[in-house]
């Protein structure tokens, strides 16, 4: 790692494969779902199916410590969950924007184990789309940043001027106007 703030592939590795396998299997559900006519009928066992194994993939990100995909996984579980309980159509465009999105987490995270940056941001688009169609308008960018507060800001070379009340005063002014 060349700076604290880089992300430690470590654990991730260690996870990997289980969250592609929960990947595979739910996109599997999926594509049974709308290969069946029983989705028409109202059996959803094949969305709850896709969404238990996204909920596995949702615990191991957060035991991973990536929280801006951990925030991108869970909208896709409550998009699933919306359709799973008929809160939202199961049509064929949500999904396969439910697809769309568990190709874009994993290949988010094979980025990741390849020495890309952890910016959660690429997925914003997508994230945005998710969040339409769960009924929210509002999608922040805020949603998917969660930064380190751990790492502090590197000091000043010299220390803070020292200036009189009146130019205080006169640079206060200007900053105003």
């Amino acid at each position: 790692m060349n700076a604290p703030t880089d992300f430690d592939i470590g654990p991730l590795t260690w996870v990997k494969s289980e969250i592609d396998l929960a990947l595979e299997r739910g996109d599997a559900a999926l594509q049974a779902f709308t290969a069946s006519a029983v989705g028409a009928s109202g059996d959803f066992t094949q969305v709850r199916f896709c969404r238990t194994h996204l909920h596995q993939v949702h615990g191991a990100l957060t035991i991973v410590g990536l929280d801006g995909v951990t925030q991108f996984a869970e909208a896709l579980e409550s998009l699933l969950e919306a359709v799973e309980q008929q809160q939202r159509p199961a049509t064929p465009e949500v999904i396969a924007l439910a697809q769309r999105a568990m190709a874009a987490l994993r290949h988010y995270l094979d980025d990741l184990l390849g020495n890309q940056p952890n910016q959660p941001l690429r997925l914003l688009p997508l994230y945005r789309e998710l969040q339409t169609a769960r009924g929210h308008e509002r999608a922040l960018p805020t949603d998917l940043f969660f930064p380190s507060l751990g790492v502090r800001p590197p000091r000043r070379a010299g220390g803070t001027p020292k200036i009189g009340r009146a130019e205080f005063q006169q640079r206060l002014r200007q900053q105003r106007a």
